[in-house]
């Protein structure tokens, strides 16, 4: 059992991202000009304007976003996810089918190698 407490809302919305639901608009240069003199006279970020957060956990103070989501219905938002689905599925059964040939062939020419010895 793990014994920190994950925050699931917090990977709902990761997941969001990850799936385009929600999308990071980024911030024009002016924008990012303007917002970066604001934290540096020790503003705040207007509300819906966030920074962006590196790899190493590091916040930017130059660079924003602003959060875009689609105002779908909960029925459009399902069709979304289930045509997701199918093309993830779609691509997984390419890759088997790619496998299976490249497999198929091999078995073919080791098959052949064989009998001409």
């Amino acid at each position: 059992m793990a014994k920190d407490i994950k925050n699931l809302r917090d990977e709902l919305r990761s997941y969001k991202f990850d799936f385009d639901v929600l999308q990071k608009i980024p911030c024009t240069a002016q924008e990012n000009e303007e917002y970066h003199k604001l934290l540096m006279d020790g503003g705040t970020l207007p509300e819906g304007v966030y920074a962006y957060v590196y790899a190493n956990e590091e916040v930017s103070t130059k660079e924003f976003y602003t959060v875009y989501e689609a105002d779908l219905s909960e029925a459009e938002l399902q069709e979304y996810l289930t045509y997701k689905q199918l093309n993830l599925i779609k691509t997984i059964k390419n890759c088997v089918m790619f496998f299976t040939v490249l497999t198929i062939i091999g078995l073919a020419a080791y098959i052949l190698v064989m009998l001409n010895i």
